[in-house]
Order: structure tokens, then C-alpha cells, then sequence
């Protein structure tokens, strides 16, 4: 009953060491400057920590399951209509992380939000309620109570608003 590695293990220790040295990079920073970092790389240690002693550790369970592939595909995850809100999900999530670089966390978040209601067709209360209440909390929370100075965006910081 020896220690297992595999190929996603080298992954996950490098998302470990990354966080690692996030949270020590934050160590001489401000209070209010390390918190962020602190918080999420803290968050991300301990997942990852949890995660790479599953990985390295044998299990019975697991190796009564094993196929041999990082992960399986359900029958209609390999369809068409499967592939097609896989890459939907991708283009969410770079979609995101475009406007964030091009607006800033501040109009990215709710806008964002506002988006993904309209394209699943909620209601029209929850469509402008929900992207004006993350909109509301991200201000207060991030902007008002924490002072994260969040980048504005390139977009914004061309037009002077910085």
C-alpha cells in the first residue's frame, strides 16, 4: 500500500506552491492589502492541501472505480448538444474574465450577472434585482468596508475614469 502519483498530481502541487506564495507575498503587506490574498489563498491551501493527500494516498474506493482517465463522460456529455454548453460554460467564464480586465471588477460583476439573466430567460424582477444587488454588495463589501483598490479596467482607465 505505497504512495500513488499521477499526472494531475504535479497540477495540483503547482496550483499549492502558487498559493503558497501568494499568501507569503502578502505577509509584509498592509492589513487591508493582505486580506484578499490571505482569504482566498488560505481558502485554496486548504482545498489543495485536501486534495493532494486524496490524490497521493491510496483508498480501496478508489481503486475499485479507477478507469484509467483523469475523469469520465456521461452519455450526454459526449452528444452534440453536451460539447455545445461545455464550450458555452468556457465562453462564460473567459467572457468574464475579458470584461473584467476591460471594465473592472466594479460594472464587470453586476453587468456580468445581468447577462446570464437574460440569456436564461429569468423574470424581469430578478433580472435587474440580482445584478443590482451584487453590483450594491460589491461596492459596499470590496470598495466601502475592505478599501481593495480593485483596477478599473483598461477601458475606464483609457477614458480617465481611474
Amino acid at each position: 500500500m505505497g504512495l500513488r502519483f499521477q499526472p494531475r498530481t504535479l497540477l495540483t502541487l503547482f496550483f499549492f506552491i502558487l498559493f503558497a506564495y501568494v499568501v507569503y507575498a502578502a505577509w509584509d503587506m498592509p492589513r487591508e492589502a493582505k486580506l484578499y490574498p490571505w482569504v482566498v489563498g488560505l481558502i485554496a491551501l486548504a482545498l489543495l492541501g485536501y486534495q493532494l493527500v486524496r490524490e497521493i494516498m491510496p483508498s480501496e474506493e478508489a481503486n475499485s472505480r479507477e478507469t484509467g482517465v483523469d475523469m469520465d463522460f456521461t452519455d450526454d456529455e459526449a452528444t452534440r448538444e453536451g460539447k455545445r454548453r461545455a464550450l458555452e460554460l468556457f465562453g462564460w467564464l473567459y467572457g468574464f474574465a475579458l470584461v473584467l480586465w476591460l471594465l473592472g471588477f466594479y460594472i464587470s460583476i453586476p453587468l456580468m450577472v445581468f447577462a446570464y439573466m437574460l440569456r436564461h430567460k429569468e423574470s424581469l424582477v430578478l433580472t435587474i434585482s440580482l445584478p443590482a444587488g451584487t453590483g450594491l454588495v460589491t461596492w459596499i463589501v470590496f470598495g466601502h468596508f475592505l478599501h481593495l483598490p480593485f483596477p478599473p479596467g483598461i477601458i475606464l482607465e483609457a477614458l480617465g475614469f481611474d
